[in-house]
């Protein structure tokens, strides 16, 4: 190899690395900037600002239902005869999962969310940008929930949905059977928009993360067995 390939290679090494480093500390300084109290209590705000640009299928899909809080979760897994179960006794359990499955949105790819409206709690879950489940846990099937466990089971099985989040585990009966819901601390599903090369994404990125500490906090203010 030739001395010159031989710099070439070294400088563009060292140049991704400054850089690498560079965006890590952006990430850094972005995330510390909303770490706090203050921070947490402007957060209405904030989701407010950050819905109609890069959530607005949730928008769509609650119907004009208020969104008080929302946060990322894992693809619900246990769904199934449960969901169909749910649907016989509870006529609000599953609701308008039809309404504009032909649409196209602007969420990512498989993104699942919670979505707290007043007493109210929102699963919707979008595959391919088209949303293909809308269940909706009222305030009794609430009051009756509780914290689950995952298992080192789950954490085989469920590694993509575990690994490096450390998710909440919500455990709702329906009909004696339970649905498990992880959810996380905060939103990292990114739009089809690439943050990173926007002016501002490191900062968006960091919102967005506040809003899963948002979600917890109205939760669990409203559902105080279920906090950990």
């Amino acid at each position: 190899m030739s001395p010159t390939i031989i710099i070439i290679v070294a400088v563009l090494f060292i140049g991704s690395f400054i850089y690498m480093r560079y965006m890590m500390n952006k990430q850094k300084q972005a995330a510390q900037k909303y770490s706090g109290d203050d921070a947490l209590n402007k957060t209405p705000e904030m989701q407010q600002e950050l819905i109609p640009k890069y959530f607005s299928s949730l928008e769509k899909q609650m119907q004009g239902a208020p969104i008080d809080a929302f946060t990322e979760c894992a693809h619900i897994t246990t769904v199934g005869n449960k969901v169909a179960s749910a649907a016989a006794t509870a006529a609000k359990t599953v609701a308008w999962a039809a309404v504009g499955v032909k649409a196209k949105y602007q969420e990512a790819d498989h993104a699942s969310y919670l979505v707290l409206s007043g007493d109210e709690l929102h699963y919707l879950f979008f595959e391919e940008g088209a949303p293909k489940e809308h269940l909706i846990f009222d305030q009794t099937r609430l009051l009756n929930a509780r914290v689950g466990t995952i298992t080192n089971a789950e954490k085989v099985t469920r590694m993509s949905a575990i690994a490096q989040q450390k998710p909440n585990k919500l455990s709702i009966d329906i009909d004696g059977k339970p649905v498990d819901i992880l959810y996380y601390n905060e939103v990292r599903r990114m739009p089809e928009t690439t943050l990173a090369f926007e002016k501002n994404g490191m900062d968006t990125q960091a919102k967005f993360g506040l809003l899963g500490r948002y979600f917890k906090k109205k939760f669990f203010e409203k559902y105080p067995h279920l906090s950990n």
